[in-house]
């Protein structure tokens, strides 16, 4: 059998979380970043660091280039757009989290998606870092027994938030909650099972921040009443960042950046144990596996459904906080 052609990729956005998508694909097999697309003239020099050609425009990256797949990481309001600009051409779609500003905006991506054929791979990175997928293994084999209860807060200082783009709701669709439970949202579906309800409290704690929360916590449940809590915040200190998962026979918790190391304790065992955390990082493991699904080796396990659903219960969680 004879190896695949490399899946030729277009990047649609080279600003902060577009370079780390930029820099992984040199560790990505079976992809070839092809060219780089940004409104911004001066990040035309990111692109040639890259070895790909730089356009301002999408539709003449689409013309002027032979691709298979974008990745769209440009700021959220300018998702569904190139989305759907790549889907009536043909092509595959990587997008950033969150999907779009709403879920009008999300279910209209996925419709042309689903009408055309194309793969929707919303980028739940979190789902590829490896302790959270040997952590979900460990509970689809039953080890952790049923899982009763979730947590996860992914909360720190981000300076200068106020003067970002991330703090303007017409850009941004939301705060905090939007910007980092959207991930909290799809790892308790991911963990734990659908969210039937969910209840929230948000606040604005930096007076600087005019338009969109920048703290909030909100608890989720399923229809068999697990639950979990998540929190957010870029005006708290970050203190523990962690998912954590408790069940019947076992927990686990998966920590992010301060030090700590993500273990679990399983049925019959006394002793924690860590969980794996070595390899390519999420980034690199997540672009992998859309470029594997392009190429047909494997199904895709997170979907533009996803994103659209995460995205329909962090409405709900806004609703439910009167923002």
């Amino acid at each position: 059998m004879s190896e695949r052609n490399p899946i030729r990729v277009g990047l649609i956005g080279a600003g902060g979380i577009g370079r780390v998508h930029m820099a992984r694909y040199a560790h990505v097999e079976g992809a070839v970043l092809s060219a780089v697309c940004d409104p911004d003239s001066r990040v035309g020099e990111a692109a040639a660091s890259a070895g790909a050609p730089f356009f301002a425009n999408i539709r003449e990256m689409i013309q002027n280039v032979e691709l298979d797949a974008v990745d769209i990481c440009t700021p959220t309001a300018y998702h569904a757009d190139p989305a759907i600009q790549s889907i009536a051409a043909g092509l595959h779609v990587l997008c950033e989290k969150p999907l779009a500003v709403d879920p009008v905006s999300a279910r209209a991506i996925v419709k042309a998606a689903r009408e055309k054929g194309v793969l929707l791979m919303n980028a739940f990175c979190h789902r590829f870092h490896p302790p959270i997928a040997a952590l979900k293994q460990a509970i689809d084999a039953g080890e952790l027994g049923k899982v009763v209860m979730f947590r996860n807060r992914f909360a720190g200082r981000m300076e200068g938030v106020e003067d970002m783009w991330f703090s303007r709701k017409e850009i941004s669709g939301g705060g905090a909650f939007l910007d980092t439970s959207i991930h909290s949202v799809d790892l308790f579906r991911f963990l734990v099972g659908e969210v039937v309800s969910v209840h929230a409290v948000m606040r604005r704690t930096n007076p600087a921040v005019a338009e969109v929360e920048d703290t909030a916590i909100a608890l989720l449940s399923t229809a068999d009443h697990r639950m979990g809590v998540v929190e957010s915040s870029w005006s708290l200190e970050g203190g523990y960042n962690v998912v954590e998962v408790y069940g019947t026979d076992g927990a686990a918790m998966v920590h992010y950046w301060d030090g700590l190391k993500s273990r679990i304790k399983t049925r019959g065992s006394k002793e924690w144990k860590p969980l794996p955390e070595g390899g390519p990082d999420r980034f690199a493991r997540e672009i992998q596996h859309f470029v594997d699904a392009c190429g047909g080796s494997v199904a895709l396990s997170v979907t533009g459904e996803d994103g659209l659903r995460a995205l329909e219960i962090a409405s709900d969680a806004y609703r439910s906080a009167g923002f």
